[in-house]
């Protein structure tokens, strides 16, 4: 009998993955589609979903850059920007690094609201830069 892979899955890699569904989805990618662009074969992005691989970041950045959004995009979706940090050491680490929040209009939205809101306008740069190149690529 065959371990069910997801439930040993840490929970921050599975929110990542179902971001990244999500995102393939609200694009019109097809699975097969981005596999041939990443030059993978068949069932690649299912064995990577379903946690028969393990999720590197790596495969982040590299769905990300086939289908045309910034990885820094992804890890935004996945973990919106906050704005105050969860605890000391996270001020005192953005205060080292020099990392600015910026403001958020959005500020009183839910989470999923945000997720959604972001994920419709990376969606339209999507279309932008689709239509400024003629879908040259």
């Amino acid at each position: 009998m065959k371990p069910q892979m997801k439930s040993q899955m840490k929970p921050q890699t599975q929110h990542m993955i179902t971001v990244l569904k999500a995102t393939l989805r609200a694009l019109g990618f097809t699975n097969r589609e981005v596999e041939s662009r990443l030059g993978v074969s068949r069932g690649y992005l299912t064995r990577l979903f379903s946690g028969v691989m393990d999720l590197r970041f790596d495969h982040i950045t590299e769905i990300a850059e086939v289908i045309g959004v910034d990885p820094e995009e992804i890890l935004r979706l996945a973990y919106p920007p906050t704005q105050q940090p969860t605890d000391p050491t996270t001020q005192r680490l953005r205060e080292a690094l020099g990392v600015n929040r910026p403001e958020s209009a959005d500020t009183g939205a839910t989470g999923g609201a945000l997720l959604e809101r972001e994920l419709e306008r990376i969606v339209a740069k999507t279309f932008r830069k689709m239509f400024a190149a003629g879908f040259e690529g």
